[in-house]
């Protein structure tokens, strides 16, 4: 079983375009989903143009009659009957491998993650619900539907200009969790794209699996270190204590806020998220190395 057509969709979001990105430049035949009545333009990429309730049997015939051997979603992970949509069209539609929106900064398979952050659950949801359908058999010899989930920590690059991270870096200030010494898993975006691609080689593999990767394992501290290297100014530390400042930010995000929910977010992606020793932590596995820290502070500054 190889991969030649890949199909996209999501490919102008915060991980969709530099997935766009990386996947261009890769070996593979690309083909973007665009619902009928998206604005967003893909200039020098086929387009797919599908239904906006993305109808299972119309998505189906159009990934079909493209030759479609795998689907990557990155819509938004809160998108679960969308997801569960796609993923039947593509088992109709006799695609090979489906990689769900579970890309992210928390671990969905992570009891207490859920109970902490029920967004959560969501793309637990949609891993069970394939791997409900990795055994099935499907007609005219087109083989079974495979899957594989893929959590990359904080998006790190992205994170560092938007907060994810805790760090206001144009106003030199640092959130410091718990003393600010705790080793977190995070991507750089591109890095998340080279990882996609990587799996899409290594399919036997990386089949019907949940993976863990990370372009950076790092501590608050030495993400600040290197911030003050590369700015040459001191950062304003501030304290932060990660249990009572959950408990001041659940209750808002229970009650819908979602300036709320980003926070709660950012501050488990930094104290639950060391991916270093889970059973499916593939760097190894799909031959990737980490991204110098130094270089990447300095290209996020650049873009600020």
């Amino acid at each position: 079983m190889a991969i030649n057509n890949v199909a996209l969709i999501g490919g102008t979001g915060t991980l969709g375009a530099p997935m766009l990105k990386a996947l261009k430049k890769s070996e593979f035949d690309l083909w973007i989903l665009n619902r009928h009545s998206s604005k967003s333009v893909y200039p020098g990429t086929r387009v797919i143009t599908v239904p906006d309730d993305l109808d299972v049997d119309a998505v189906a015939q159009a990934l079909r009659d493209n030759q479609i051997d795998a689907l990557i979603i990155t819509i938004a992970g809160s998108h679960v009957e969308s997801q569960k949509k796609l993923i039947d069209a593509a088992f109709k539609g006799g695609v090979k491998r489906v990689m769900p929106a579970e890309f992210g900064s928390c671990d969905s398979a992570d009891e207490k993650t859920n109970e902490i952050l029920p967004l959560m659950k969501g793309k637990k949801v949609v891993r069970d619900y394939l791997l409900s359908m990795q055994d099935k058999e499907r007609d005219g010899g087109a083989g079974k539907l495979t899957w594989t989930s893929l959590v990359t920590g904080h998006f790190f690059d992205y994170g560092l200009t938007c907060g994810l991270l805790k760090f206001d870096v144009k106003g030199r200030k640092a959130y410091l969790l718990d003393g600010g010494d705790i080793k977190f898993s995070g991507s750089n975006l591109e890095f998340i794209g080279n990882a996609v691609i990587k799996i899409l080689e290594k399919l036997e593999e990386t089949e019907n699996k949940l993976l863990y990767v990370h372009s950076h394992y790092v501590t608050q501290l030495e993400v600040l270190a290197a911030l003050e290297k590369a700015t040459g100014d001191k950062f304003e530390r501030i304290d932060e204590n990660s249990e009572e400042e959950l408990n001041k930010v659940r209750p808002k995000m229970l009650g819908g806020d979602g300036e709320a929910t980003e926070e709660v977010v950012a501050i488990w992606g930094v104290v639950a998220a060391d991916w270093s020793k889970r059973e499916g932590f593939a760097n190894t596995l799909l031959g990737l190395k980490q991204d110098d820290l130094q270089e990447t502070v300095k290209e996020v500054l650049a873009s600020l």
